[in-house]
């Protein structure tokens, strides 16, 4: 048993020194901390200025870093395996093909068939047919 453990000790096992070269200090947390709470500073200060279309398109690309910056650092993506790392690109490429499939079908639509469109005001209007005269009433069922 003595031997095991003292073989995986050397190949860089849990408790080896293959463990010591993955450590790194608090700083790195502290820095992605900040960076993340002045990507938050920064999503509310540009969620009260009206950039039109470009709003949505800033507020995704700002959520987007700050997810990387989580899944990179807190997550340990960084050190992660290769086959993690192809997995974690992947998805983040379909998510965009997904965005960008949304927004394209949504920028090709006719105005009136978009999720938020109002009924038009404009055009011709519709009259009611005039008044008919009044139906009788039902004759009683023996």
């Amino acid at each position: 048993m003595a031997n095991a453990t003292n073989s995986q000790d050397t190949q860089g096992g849990a408790h080896g020194d293959g463990a010591a070269a993955h450590a790194h200090g608090v700083g790195r947390y502290f820095g992605v901390w900040a960076v993340l709470i002045c990507g938050t500073i920064l999503t509310v200060i540009t969620g009260r200025i009206d950039l039109g279309a470009g709003n949505i398109l800033l507020a995704l690309t700002i959520a987007s870093i700050k997810a990387t910056l989580v899944i990179l650092f807190f997550m340990h993506m960084t050190e992660a395996p290769a086959a993690n790392r192809i997995v974690f690109v992947v998805s983040v490429v379909f998510a965009i093909v997904l965005i960008v499939g949304v927004f394209g079908d949504l920028w090709t639509r006719n105005g009136m068939t978009l999720p938020s469109a109002a009924p038009s005001t404009e055009g011709p209007e519709i009259e009611a047919p005039a008044a008919a005269a009044p139906l009788a009433p039902a004759p009683p069922v023996r």
